[in-house]
């Protein structure tokens, strides 16, 4: 009896030592693979710089369909990579659509309870990211889609989601002028 005892404590000993590795062991790889993304999002910023945006877009569509494991850190990358992205598009390359479907992904994936604190300067937090996509979508509308509705949707939305932001004053004169546009086209 004496010799089962010890037989079944080693026995629970041994699983829980082969256990506890493959739990550390599955922590480590996916400390690394955020390092890997991670390093490849400071590449492509970098890129970004310095105007070589084919580069940068490549990286950046690499970090985007990295698969999300819905951590804070994870989506942060994600996030600022799909941020960045949409403002080449926007910006650089004049691809408007392109730039909507970005910021849409960030304002229909980021939720409510995310911390305000972001790990390492380079990137935005995410509350910061939906504040600033939310705009950008109203303002895509507006200005280069021509679509009015749209933008007063996404700009009405922002000033009930972020009424305090710095953001609020251009959502209030953006929306001025829709409406002007809007009362001048009714004259015609």
């Amino acid at each position: 009896m004496h010799n089962t005892r010890i037989l079944t404590i080693k026995f629970i000993l041994i699983l829980f030592s082969f256990l506890n590795a493959n739990y550390n062991h599955g922590y480590n790889s996916s400390v690394k693979q955020f390092d890997y993304y991670d390093s490849i999002y400071t590449k492509a910023t970098d890129l970004i710089k310095n105007d070589k945006l084919e580069k940068s877009i490549m990286l950046l569509k690499e970090i985007i369909s990295k698969q999300r494991t819905y951590q804070k850190n994870d989506d942060i990358l994600i996030m600022n990579a799909n941020y960045d992205l949409g403002q080449i598009y926007l910006s650089r390359l004049g691809d408007y659509n392109k730039a909507v479907i970005q910021f849409e992904q960030i304002y229909n994936n980021v939720y409510s309870g995310y911390e305000k604190e972001v790990q390492g300067s380079n990137k935005k937090n995410l509350i910061e990211l939906k504040e600033k996509s939310l705009f950008m979508l109203g303002y895509v509308f507006h200005n280069h889609l021509g679509n009015f509705t749209l933008a007063q949707n996404y700009y009405n939305t922002f000033l009930s989601k972020f009424p305090n932001s710095d953001l609020s004053s251009s959502v209030e004169y953006e929306l001025n002028m829709i409406n002007t546009a809007v009362k001048n086209f009714n004259k015609w």
